[in-house]
């Protein structure tokens, strides 16, 4: 499974959460914080890291 890691000192939680809307797979959850809640729907499209601002999302894909 993918492991998504989102710095949360560097995210701008709920005032961006450009990942979230971004997402085909809905990934991310919004609150307060954007949350990283259903990682084993990523398919490693990559628009969240992409359109991230602030680049604070890290895919971690385990070798296979």
């Amino acid at each position: 499974m993918i492991n998504i890691i989102l710095d949360q000192n560097r995210c701008q939680g709920s005032k961006c959460a450009k990942c979230a809307y971004v997402c085909p797979n809905n990934v991310f959850t919004i609150n307060d914080v954007v949350t990283v809640t259903s990682p084993v729907y990523c398919k490693m499209c990559q628009e969240c890291i992409e359109i991230c601002p602030k680049a604070a999302i890290i895919l971690n894909i385990p070798d296979q």
